[in-house]
């Protein structure tokens, strides 16, 4: 939605009811992804388009009414991962603007500094930047929540070197779960040219299973040797694998997220991996049961 170069251009626009429909199914929280970067001045200080800005404080404000949570965050800062010491004034001007439209926001609405930093900014460059993103956001918001991923894309490894300024309780480590990536990406072809086949089940192999087992016991390791909440950003399989498969993979995903004490957000709503669809304008049942959100919702 808000993440395509323009709203609507991959296909999905955020309509109003669904705030409503997402709420009723059970979910506690949306995680909104923007390009600000497509609607920013070429030059300093790179002021946001007003009209965008507007729209996507419509969009957090009618969740917020619905008693949905938001992640807002920015989302596909190409410019950053290609050239990151040309654009680091650049996403601290961003996130000034966002603080100061959001200042006065709901507790409800939660940052999240930026989506899987990979390719030129390392995990290296990414977390000497963190601490001076948060002063950015701290000075209008002391006590909001921050959500913070680790290089490589927010993969699980990268939680481990995650550096972030141990004075701030309010902070939320995160990573993105998308393996095995043959599974979930099969016939993705925005990963080309090394599109994986179709036709690849799940579970695939009989150690599958304890490995991704293994990943999330790493990360809580991580978690509880810290002292840091976790937040897994993303999960999902796309489309073109086998339903049934699709199904079983979400369900023990699921379960691991909850076994370990995380919190989640399933990647996405009603575009190619998605639990809701946009034409029937009904759930996908057999996805949202093996998100378990109403049993994680009583649990909580």
């Amino acid at each position: 939605m808000l993440e395509a170069p323009a709203e609507g251009e991959w296909g999905a626009k955020f309509r109003d009811h669904y705030a409503a429909r997402i709420q009723e199914a059970g979910f506690q929280h949306v995680r909104l992804p923007v390009r600000w970067s497509a609607h920013t001045a070429e030059d300093a200080p790179w002021e946001i388009d007003q009209a965008f800005m507007d729209r996507v404080r419509h969009v957090v404000d009618t969740c917020v009414n619905h008693e949905l949570a938001v992640v807002l965050n920015v989302h596909h800062f190409n410019e950053m991962y290609e050239a990151p010491d040309a654009n680091r004034e650049k996403l601290k001007s961003i996130w000034r603007q966002i603080s100061e439209e959001f200042s006065d926001a709901s507790p409800l609405l939660c940052f999240e500094l930026l989506n899987e930093p990979h390719d030129q900014l390392t995990g290296e460059m990414w977390d000497a930047m963190i601490p001076g993103l948060i002063r950015i956001i701290r000075e209008k918001h002391p006590r909001r929540p921050i959500v913070v991923g680790g290089g490589s894309w927010n993969s699980h490894d990268s939680i481990h070197t995650l550096k972030l300024p141990g004075d701030d309780r309010m902070l939320i480590a995160t990573f993105h779960y998308y393996l095995p990536f043959a599974f979930t990406h099969q016939g993705a072809p925005w990963v080309a040219p090394n599109i994986p086949p179709t036709g690849r089940g799940f579970p695939h192999e009989a150690k599958e299973r304890q490995e991704m087992a293994d990943h999330f016991a790493a990360v809580r390791a991580w978690s509880e040797k810290n002292d840091r909440p976790v937040y897994v950003g993303e999960f999902g399989s796309f489309s073109k694998a086998d339903q049934a498969d699709r199904v079983r993979w979400t369900k023990y995903v699921t379960t691991l997220i909850r076994e370990n004490g995380f919190s989640s957000a399933y990647w996405e709503f009603c575009s190619g991996f998605g639990a809701y669809d946009p034409q029937q304008e009904t759930w996908r049942a057999e996805l949202l049961e093996a998100l378990s959100v109403t049993a994680a919702r009583r649990a909580d």
